[in-house]
Formats: C-alpha cells, sequence, structure tokens
C-alpha cells in the first residue's frame, strides 16, 4: 500500500470515498457541503496530525480570501454531521486553541487495485449475493466481509463467469425491483391486512403555551404547567425539547401551531387551552405532526384544582406515549417526579417561572415574591431556591441592581439549593455566572457550565451562557459551537443570535458580525443590544458615522430618545467629537446616582482618546465588578490604551494573566 493512493478511508461507522466526494455511514450517505467534505477529506488525510488553520483554509479555499469565521463555521457543521459530542473533547475533530484542528480518530485506509470495481460493486451488490447463494461451493469460500480488498476482488473475479445466467437473473432481479416498487407505491395504502405503520420518529418537539379560556389567573397558570412540561420531558433526554423562553412569544400570537412548529423547526407541536372553574381544571390538548400536518391526539383532562401534579403528569406521560418513547425505569422515574409534596407551593413556583420569563425589572420583582411565598410553604424546596438565586444573578446581569445588592444574596440561594438537590441544572447555570462576573474564576464558572450541560442536553440558557463565557476568554472558535448548539436549541432566540455577532466582534471579524448583527436587529428592533453591538462593530471596520448612529439607536431602544435627538443635532451642527463630549458631560452627571456606569464612562473617554481618564474608569468598573468588563480584552477603541502598564494591570486584576 506504500506506493499506492487509497480510495477509500473509514473510520467508525462512516466511510470517506474521495472519488465521489461521498460520506457514509453504515452504507447510508451523509449530507455535507462541497468545503465541508474538502476540509473533512484533508483532516482525515492528516490523522493525527495538527492541521493549522492557515493551512486548513489554503488548502480548501486555495486563492480564494475568506474569513477564519467560514473555518470555524464547517468544523461546526462536520462535527454536526459526524454525531461529534458537545463536551470539551470530541471523539473525531480536536480544537488546538489558536492554531488549528487534528483528526483524532483512528482512520483505516483502503486501497483497491482497480477504482472501477468500488463503482462496479454497488451495481452488482445484489446480484452478486443471488449468485453465490445459489452456488455449490462451500459457504466459507463465498463469505464477503465489509472493508475486505481481497473478498471485493473475488466477487468481482466471480461475476465474470457466466455472462448468460447473470444477464438473465439482472432480468429478473429488475423486474422483482420495479413491481415491488410499484405495489408499495400504488398499493401499499389500500392493503388492509398489513400491520400498522409505525409513525415517524418524533426528534423534537414544541410545547406552546396554553391559552386561557377564563381571566389573568388562568392564562399565568397555563403558562407556568407549559414550562413545568417543558421542563420535565427535556430532563428525560429523549427529545430535543424546544425551551420556555423559545415558545412563551408565542402566548398571545394568532399564528396557526403549525406554523409555530416551523418557525421553531421541530417535528411536533402541542398546543392547547386551559380553564379553571368550579374548583376544577380543564386542559384541552392536541399533539400535531408539523411536517405531515397530521393530529397526532387529541385529549381533554380534567382534574381539581388543587392537584396541578396529576394535569401535568397526565400530560408529559401521553406525550411520550404518543411519539413511542421507549422509557427506562430511571426515566419514568424522573417522569413522575414531584419538586414538592405542596400544590399550592407548586402553584407559587410557576407562577414565580411565568414572572421571571418577563425578562424586566418589574418581572424579576414579581417572580422572587411568588418563590418566597412557595418555601413559606416548603422550606425544603430546591427548585424555588433555584428560581431565587437566578432573579437575583439576572438583577445585576441586567445592570437593575449592583452586585453587593444581589450577589451575596444568590450565593446563599444556590447553596441552599444545592444542598437540596446537587443535580439541578439551573442552579449551575446562576453559579458560573458569579463565579465569571464578579469571582473572575475563570475554571471554576467552566466547570459549572459543563455540570449544567451534563444534567440537562438541552439547556439552551447553558450553551448560550458557555458561549459568551468562552468569548469572554478569546475561545471564539468553540463559543460558536456552543452558540450554534444554542441556537438549534432555541432558534428563535436574539439573544443567542446577538451573541454569535459577539463573537465574530471580538474575534475582530467585522464583516460577518455587522451581518450578523444586522439581522438580528431587523428582527428585534426592540432589543437595544444588537443595536449597542452593530455601532462597536462598524467602529471596529472604521466607520465612525455608522457607529454613532446605531448608538443613538440603542439609547433609543433603551428609553433615552430624548438625549439621542440631541445628541444627533450636536452631531449636525458642530461635528462628532462635540457629541461625543456632550454624551460623556451628560454621563458623568448621572453618576451621581451611579445611573451611569463606569465602563460606559471609560467607553466615550475612549471615543475621545483620553487615555489617562479612560485608563482611570476602567480601574472603577474593576472594582465595581461590572460584568462586561472582560470584553475590553478584544474591543479595538482600546487599543490606544492597550501598551500602557496600567492596562495590563487592569486585564490581570479581572483573571487574563497574559499580556
Amino acid at each position: 500500500m506504500d506506493n499506492q493512493t487509497p480510495q477509500l478511508y473509514e473510520f467508525g461507522e462512516y466511510r470517506l470515498e474521495p472519488a465521489e466526494k461521498l460520506l457514509r455511514r453504515d452504507g447510508n450517505p451523509v449530507p455535507l457541503t462541497p468545503k465541508a467534505f474538502e476540509m473533512l477529506l484533508v483532516l482525515v488525510q492528516r490523522s493525527g496530525c495538527l492541521v493549522d488553520k492557515d493551512e486548513l483554509i489554503k488548502a480548501v479555499w486555495a486563492d480564494t480570501f475568506v474569513e477564519e469565521a467560514n473555518l470555524a463555521r464547517n468544523i461546526w457543521a462536520l462535527r454536526k454531521a459526524l454525531g461529534d459530542d458537545d463536551s470539551h473533547s470530541h471523539r473525531y475533530i480536536e480544537t488546538v486553541p489558536k492554531r488549528g484542528y487534528r483528526f483524532v480518530a483512528s482512520v483505516r485506509e483502503v486501497v483497491l487495485d482497480d477504482p472501477a470495481l468500488l463503482i462496479q460493486r454497488r451495481v452488482r451488490a445484489r446480484i452478486v449475493k443471488e449468485e453465490f447463494e445459489t452456488s455449490d461451493e462451500p459457504a466459507s469460500q463465498t463469505n464477503v466481509s465489509r472493508g475486505s480488498t481481497q473478498s471485493l476482488e473475488s466477487l468481482a473475479a466471480r461475476n465474470e463467469v457466466t455472462s448468460s445466467r447473470r444477464a438473465t437473473r439482472i432480468i429478473y432481479v429488475t423486474a422483482v425491483v420495479v413491481i415491488t416498487g410499484l405495489a408499495a407505491a400504488l398499493g401499499f395504502r389500500f392493503w388492509k391486512g398489513s400491520a400498522p405503520v409505525p409513525p415517524a420518529r418524533i426528534n423534537s418537539i414544541a410545547v406552546l403555551p396554553l391559552k386561557s379560556l377564563t381571566e389573568e389567573n388562568g392564562e399565568i397558570l397555563g403558562l407556568g404547567l407549559t414550562d413545568a412540561v417543558i421542563t420535565k420531558l427535556g430532563s428525560l433526554r429523549i427529545v430535543t425539547v424546544r425551551p420556555t423562553s423559545a415558545v412563551f412569544k408565542f402566548a398571545s400570537s394568532d399564528l396557526d401551531a403549525l406554523e409555530v412548529g416551523r418557525r421553531l423547526q421541530t417535528d411536533a407541536v402541542l398546543e392547547g387551552t386551559i380553564q379553571q372553574s368550579e374548583g376544577r381544571i380543564r386542559i384541552t390538548a392536541r399533539l400535531l405532526n408539523v411536517g405531515t400536518g397530521d393530529q397526532m391526539w387529541s385529549e381533554k383532562f380534567d382534574e381539581p384544582a388543587n392537584d396541578i401534579f396529576v394535569l401535568q403528569d397526565a400530560l408529559s406521560k401521553k406525550i411520550t406515549d404518543t411519539v413511542a418513547f421507549e422509557l427506562e425505569k430511571e426515566q419514568r422515574q424522573l417522569l413522575a417526579a414531584r419538586p414538592t409534596s405542596s400544590s399550592e407551593a407548586y402553584e407559587k413556583y410557576l407562577r414565580g417561572r411565568f414572572y421571571q420569563t418577563q425578562n424586566n425589572e418589574r418581572g424579576f420583582m414579581q417572580s422572587m415574591e411568588c418563590y418566597e411565598q412557595a418555601i413559606a410553604l416548603d422550606p425544603n424546596f430546591a427548585e424555588a431556591y433555584a428560581g431565587l438565586a437566578d432573579a437575583n444573578v439576572l438583577l445585576y446581569n441586567f445592570g437593575l441592581r449592583p452586585p453587593d445588592d444581589v450577589l451575596p444574596k444568590a450565593r446563599q440561594y444556590i447553596n441552599r439549593a444545592l444542598l437540596l438537590n446537587p443535580n439541578l441544572a439551573d442552579v449551575y447555570d446562576s453559579l458560573a455566572l458569579v463565579q465569571f462576573f464578579s469571582d473572575h474564576d475563570w475554571k471554576g464558572a467552566e466547570q459549572s457550565l459543563r455540570k449544567a450541560i451534563a444534567l440537562d442536553p438541552n439547556n439552551s440558557v447553558a450553551f448560550l451562557r458557555y458561549g459568551y463565557f468562552l468569548i469572554n476568554i478569546g475561545s471564539f472558535d468553540e463559543a460558536l459551537l456552543k452558540l450554534e448548539r444554542a441556537r438549534e436549541l432555541n432558534p428563535l432566540s436574539p439573544m443567542v443570535q446577538a451573541n454569535i455577532g459577539l463573537a465574530y466582534l471580538c474575534a475582530r471579524h467585522y464583516q460577518p458580525a455587522i451581518e450578523q448583527l444586522e439581522k438580528v436587529e431587523a428582527e428585534n428592533p426592540e432589543l437595544a443590544l444588537g443595536s449597542w453591538l452593530l455601532a462597536a462593530a462598524y467602529e471596529g471596520n472604521g466607520d465612525s458615522e455608522r457607529a454613532f448612529a446605531w448608538d443613538l439607536r440603542a439609547l433609543t431602544a433603551e428609553g433615552d430618545g430624548a438625549l439621542a435627538n440631541r445628541l444627533s443635532k450636536v452631531k449636525q451642527s458642530n461635528g462628532l467629537m462635540a457629541a461625543n463630549q456632550l454624551w460623556l458631560n451628560e454621563s458623568l452627571k448621572a453618576r451621581r446616582d451611579r445611573s451611569a456606569s463606569a465602563l460606559t464612562i471609560a467607553s466615550l473617554y475612549a471615543e475621545l482618546k483620553n487615555r489617562q481618564q479612560t485608563l482611570t474608569w476602567l480601574e472603577k468598573a474593576v472594582d465595581e465588578h461590572e460584568e462586561m468588563l472582560s470584553q475590553i480584552k478584544y474591543v479595538a477603541k482600546y487599543d490606544f490604551v492597550r501598551d500602557d502598564e496600567r492596562f495590563q494591570l487592569i486585564l490581570k486584576r479581572i483573571g487574563f494573566n497574559e499580556t
């Protein structure tokens, strides 16, 4: 084999066929784009060796200029096609940070003396099997082992022995295939005696908010119950369940359920109504196949209002039974598990979950009130403590409360929740943010995020936060992988989409960042974050005029349209520098009541290229534990102070030891 070129490469259950530009898994084609296939071929041919990013780009794109982000996207596509997991270590393609990639699986090279045999083997497979079954030769001589070159050669030789007999068999086999195909296409549906065909495998499902037929109380209960069913189904790890944040936006939508399912890219969708009256709760629900539009089942549930658990369990079990899930003992236990013995405490918790999803200050405060009521009814309710912890962390993360007001409480609730139940994925989400933002404990934060994902692989929030964490430590390729997984789980999340743009921005791939963030802004004009990031991308790309325009758009989205109008007028009359000076002056005034962050003021001083004040306010931002501070390592506006010893010390204080 030393002087021969392999025609096949085999690894695991996969076979790579360069001549056909085809990847197969157990004989079945695996869809790949041409560039992804070329990239896989290069990596497989160099298996075990590091392939530098530049080398890989040159091999796949030749003389065409492409952004490094294209490389990351194709690597992600390859891992997805190969069924590579989302853990830090991969079975097939390993990332070597800041350098390149390595194919780590064992590869078997197959050399065929005559490449045409590969094609002949495909055409003749059925006929050869037919001939050998009727042969008088011993079975041991006709046994074909998969991947054996010698056996392939003997098959090809045997195939030429009796051409007339083979021709007869070809006609016979072809006729059988055609007749069978026609029977299947035209007559099978009328064959009354056949066994029923099992339903197509449901790999993903969206549980839409139950719509109330009564008062607001029914709406809140319906949304809370929906969240509980989503959590319960997701814990089984046998189907991808769209998260609560993905479906709640459709609570008051007039869209058809099938259209919602298509937008959420799921195989099935559950819709229903809820009605509470005369001490009872009635739910009418139906499960629809999004691809065919068929109704898989429709059922009514009617239980006493004080027994929410029965409704939740019945609904969850009906879904699993309908899509033919075979549950293991542990999964059946998960499905039947109840977080508290108090139905009243559970209803308070469901209300808290409803308010928390509003993602605003009022919602967070109302959710904490409900969680506290639930804990008063059941002091050992771990999920309620987890809710309290995350609500406090989000108040800090959204810039609504200073860290000293909420993070000590969050730590207390996290510790209590973990003491009661160390296997709650949501608690590790909250813990990771505290470790990352406040403690600058990179290692601890990453361990918590991995734990959250291990406990709940459907946890889109954990993948989103993991992606954000990786952006902030400069692992942009890995960040995109985690964010793409978050997007798979929650396709319509504007936060996921914005963070993908942030990854490109911090990696200084400004054009793809602009393209991604313009899409985010167009689809979510109310999201100020998209406009802020788009301004930074244009600034990094050297377009200060557009950057300022998007800054004004962000101010308006945050409710400060009056200031945006003043800044716009000053810019038109006196220029951009004058407008930035006015903005700085107004921010310094707002600083008196802490409504302007130290990082915002540092950013404005950086616009004016004031070295000393920029560094002074960055140091204040470190003292105040501002959550977005780590991004100064990558944002272009701080390049003019990057070589300053004070700036290097700031990086060390937030956990970056390298210069």
